[in-house]
C-alpha cells in the first residue's frame, strides 16, 4: 500500500473512532457545556486577535485597512471560526439547550460564509455575527457574544 494511501485510510480510522466517541458521550451539564464552549470561543477570540494584530500592524488610529489586508484576515478568520463551529458542535450539549446551540452554530457559519463571500464586510459598520451574538448571550456564552 503507498504511503498516501496509509495516510488516507488512518485519517479515516481517527475520524471514525473520534464520530464514535462522539455519539456515544454522555450530555454534559449546562454549566459544563457552557464553560468548554466559553473556552474554545475564547481561544478563538486571542488566536484572531493575534491574526488581525499582525495584518493590521501598520495601520494609523483613523486607517482602514485594504481590500487585500481585509481578504487576508477573512483568509485565515472562516476558518477559525468553522474549526470552533466544529469544537462547539462536537460537544455533548445538555438537551435543554440543543435548539439554540444548532441556531447559534448556523448563525455563526452563515456570518462566516457572508465574510468568505466579501470580506469588506470586516470593516463595514454592520456586523455579521449580530444574530450570533444574540444567541450567545442567551446560551450563557460570554465569551462567544462579541463585543
Amino acid at each position: 500500500m503507498s504511503r498516501a494511501k496509509v495516510v488516507v485510510a488512518g485519517s479515516l480510522v481517527a475520524v471514525v473512532v473520534l464520530s464514535a466517541s462522539v455519539a456515544l458521550a454522555q450530555p454534559l451539564s449546562e454549566q459544563q457545556w457552557r464553560k468548554q464552549a466559553n473556552s474554545v470561543c475564547k481561544r478563538v477570540n486571542k488566536d484572531l486577535d493575534k491574526v488581525g494584530n499582525e495584518l493590521y500592524a501598520g495601520l494609523g488610529k483613523n486607517e482602514k485597512p485594504s481590500a487585500e489586508q481585509q481578504k487576508a484576515f477573512a483568509f485565515q478568520f472562516v476558518p477559525v471560526v468553522e474549526g470552533a463551529v466544529t469544537e462547539i458542535d462536537a460537544l455533548a450539549e445538555p438537551g435543554v439547550v440543543k435548539k439554540d446551540v444548532k441556531k447559534f452554530l448556523s448563525a455563526v457559519s452563515e456570518a462566516a460564509a457572508s465574510i468568505e463571500a466579501d470580506p469588506s464586510i470586516l470593516a463595514g459598520n454592520a456586523d455579521p455575527f449580530v444574530k450570533a451574538n444574540k444567541i450567545a448571550k442567551k446560551l450563557g456564552l460570554k465569551a462567544c457574544a462579541g463585543g
